[in-house]
């Protein structure tokens, strides 16, 4: 038996992700406007043809609080 993991991912690197449906009218215009607001601190994910996720990294939010 495996002992369980304290997370899923090792790093310590903190984020924020934020789920998008696509299926809502101008949430695709959302989504691209705030990945465009955050740059290089922040990242696309897709996890199927409708639903993305936008996750920004701990740099980019504490960017946001200065």
């Amino acid at each position: 038996m495996y002992a369980p993991q304290e997370e899923s991912y090792p790093s310590k690197r903190l984020s924020m992700w934020i789920l998008f449906d696509l299926r809502i009218p101008g949430v695709a215009e959302r989504l691209h406007r705030e990945r465009a607001a955050w740059q290089e601190h922040s990242e696309i994910e897709s996890l199927d043809k409708d639903h993305f996720v936008l996750i920004i990294h701990a740099g980019g939010v504490r960017r946001l609080a200065s």
